[in-house]
């Protein structure tokens, strides 16, 4: 699926994406507004979480775990206040884990584990 008909998704309930070939996370999919689960784990998924991200305002569960995402994660991903579930863990992420992610009231789940992940001493 290329980027184009990525940005032409609107409403989705669940969308998952399968791919065996190294490419990074395209920035479109933060203009998906409705879509509520986001599964991109084990997609030999490179480069950084696109901080438009941030912008999937329905979100309830996030996985993108068992990739190569390298660099900080996105503050931006602390405006997600319906995330229920962030699977970020077995990628190469680094830097400090971001203190907007403590704005996420509604996370049940949150996995970091197998990166190289500091945190932010007060």
């Amino acid at each position: 699926m290329d980027a184009n008909a990525l940005a032409s998704i609107h409403a989705v309930a669940g969308h998952k994406i399968c791919s065996r070939k190294k490419s990074a996370i395209p920035t479109e999919l933060g203009s998906l507004a409705a879509v509520q689960k986001l599964y991109l784990g084990c997609n030999q998924l490179s480069g950084p979480i696109p901080r438009e991200l941030g912008n999937l305002a329905a979100l309830h569960d996030l996985s993108l775990g068992n990739n190569e995402l390298s660099g900080a994660i996105p503050a931006q991903l602390g405006a997600l206040t319906t995330l229920m579930v962030l699977n970020l863990s077995d990628n190469e992420l680094d830097g400090p884990i971001p203190p907007e992610l403590g704005n996420l009231a509604a996370l049940k789940e949150l996995s970091l584990s197998s990166n190289q992940l500091s945190v932010l001493k007060p």
